[in-house]
């Protein structure tokens, strides 16, 4: 009788224990965290230390013929570094600039350069103007320089496939002494990372790189 008072006292016990932990310790659920809002990751542009993305350049005339160049240039991410305490990471290329260094880090699902420029939005829903300003790139030379953003349905790849993703037109309007020009390059954002590099020149010529090899860590 005695053992089954005890047993009978240490069950109250274990029972009054676990409801005072339950009061004391509640069950919180977990939230879901945003698609592509967050600080660390943007789906049009993966980033990470020893990604590389290989282009072939070709020259693209104003009268519509293309000149293959046989250019490969390598896009690489070579580090990471500290910067007005935010992370960036470390990009090197030689397209058009030989032993190219520049930055990029995540913003709130954006990336955006050392100085705060946009480079690749979170969504497909961005519109307007971005990047917009006017400047001399001579003396005799005014121009006005702005980018527009847009999803597009799919870009060939030598891959096979296509890939959903943002497109980023640069748009060059120049006044230099002989008249107006406009130029205007395009660039595709997708999960894999860049497909095209365009540059174009006041001659109306373009440097189109294609992406045709990548690997991402």
């Amino acid at each position: 009788m005695k053992k089954s008072i005890v047993l009978f006292n240490i069950l109250l016990l274990g029972l009054y224990s676990c409801k005072k932990d339950s009061t004391i310790h509640p069950i919180v659920p977990p939230e879901t965290p945003p698609v592509n809002v967050g600080t660390i990751s943007n789906i049009y542009f993966p980033m990470s230390i020893g990604s590389f993305w290989v282009y072939e350049f070709d020259t693209h005339q104003p009268n519509g013929a293309i000149i293959d160049n046989n250019t490969i240039d390598t896009v690489k991410i070579i580090g990471d570094t500290l910067m007005n305490e935010d992370t960036y990471f470390v990009f090197k290329s030689n397209v058009p600039t030989p032993n190219a260094i520049y930055y990029r880090r995540i913003n709130e699902g954006e990336v955006v350069s050392q100085s705060g420029r946009l480079i690749c939005p979170a969504n497909n829903y961005y519109s307007g103007l971005y990047n917009s300003h006017y400047g001399f790139s001579d003396r005799d030379t005014a121009y006005h320089y702005w980018e527009e953003f847009s999803v597009f349905e799919g870009v060939n790849t030598v891959f096979g496939d296509t890939f959903n993703g943002i497109q980023m037109t640069a748009n060059h309007n120049t006044w230099p002494a002989f008249g107006a020009i406009l130029t205007a390059d395009t660039n595709y954002f997708s999960s894999i990372g860049m497909l095209q590099r365009s540059y174009g020149y006041l001659s109306g010529i373009k440097l189109i790189g294609t992406l045709v090899d990548y690997h991402i860590e």
